[in-house]
Parts: C-alpha cells; structure tokens; sequence
C-alpha cells in the first residue's frame, strides 16, 4: 500500500493520467498545500476514488490557509499526517 501526497491542483494531463492510473484499492491520497483546491475543482474524482477502496485526505493546516472545507475524504491534522505515513509502506509525493 502507498501514500500518495499532491501537492498541486492540477498537473499536465499526462501526469494527472500517471498518477491516477498507479492507484490501487488499499492506497492513500493526502491533498496538501495547493492539492486542496482539488476539494473544489476535482469532487467526482475523489468521490471515485473512495469507490475504489482509496482512502482521502487533505491536510486541515492548508484548509484553513485557502479558506475551504473538504465535503469529500477527511480532513487531517499534521500529528494525523505523520501517522499516516508510518501506515504506508512506501510514499509518492507528486
């Protein structure tokens, strides 16, 4: 199982296809820094996401800092991210 963290709200179409397409049922995906606006402009994805057994989160220091909740996945604290990291065997940071 991997982390996945994001970091940008959007990449170039082949890198969102890279990305998106290497997720397996069991991983995880942290929206973090600018990768919260995805909360806004990538809802459906996300949704799809959890259908498929793929955990998501968003960091809720970066929330706060673009002044949106997350209505998708669950909002996670940095004590939570650290945590989080020691769950996954191996971490993908895009």
């Amino acid at each position: 199982m991997k982390l996945y963290q994001i970091n940008q709200s959007q990449y170039p179409s082949s890198v969102e296809e890279d990305w998106l397409g290497s997720l397996t049922a069991g991983d995880a995906v942290l929206l973090l820094e600018a990768g919260v606006m995805r909360a806004l402009s990538q809802p459906t994805t996300l949704a799809a996401l959890q259908d498929q057994q793929i955990k998501v989160c968003f960091r809720q220091t970066d929330l706060d800092a673009y002044g949106i909740q997350a209505n998708i996945g669950v909002a996670i604290s940095d004590l939570k991210w650290v945590e989080l990291t020691q769950q996954y065997s191996k971490i993908v940071s895009w």
